[in-house]
């Protein structure tokens, strides 16, 4: 079973019962982009999105930000 890296966003924000358009408000990044996020459904993550997340949740190890599960489907 492979594992992939999915990031941690939709918990994130759970847990400060924010909703996406929040974080838009409170960053540079578009609703798109954050959507995608979201989902898990971009490629890859620009510098600037994780920079971005990481100051807006004060993140302190990337553990945080990022999950790594055995499936791709696997929710997080």
């Amino acid at each position: 079973m492979a594992k992939v890296v999915k990031l941690r966003l939709r918990v994130l924000l759970a847990e400060r019962e924010w909703e996406q358009k929040d974080l838009a408000e409170r960053t540079t990044l578009s609703a798109r982009t954050i959507s995608e996020l979201y989902n898990n459904k971009t490629k890859s993550y620009t510098k600037h999105a994780i920079d971005e997340l990481v100051n807006v949740f004060d993140i302190k190890d990337m553990n945080e930000l990022f999950k790594i599960v055995d499936d791709e489907k696997e929710e997080i």
